[in-house]
């Protein structure tokens, strides 16, 4: 098997950091503040094109809903690289 090169067009990043969950969840010390990070690494020393920051109250299910089913369908192309971060809790549910 070999390794080819793609060729990327484009480097384009979603961010969510959400630190306030409400219903007894304990708040989150530093969520909010990494996904901030990683979007001005991105952004700044790795020249994304365009990273959409999602944190806390914009990062509902209506608006994470919306960036997932039109806003990326419309934006990405074959030859984009995307990155998906993530810094929040985490819960398993069982089923």
């Amino acid at each position: 098997m070999s390794i080819t090169s793609c060729n990327i067009s484009r480097s384009l990043a979603v961010i969510i950091g959400i630190k306030q969950y409400g219903k007894g969840i304990e708040p989150l010390q530093t969520a909010v503040n990494d996904a901030q990070a990683m979007a001005r690494i991105l952004q700044d020393n790795h020249r994304y094109d365009k990273v959409w920051l999602l944190s806390d109250e914009k990062a509902t299910l209506k608006s994470l809903y919306h960036l997932l089913e039109k806003t990326l369908v419309e934006a990405v192309q074959p030859d984009d690289r995307l990155l998906f971060y993530f810094a929040g809790h985490g819960i398993a549910l069982n089923g």
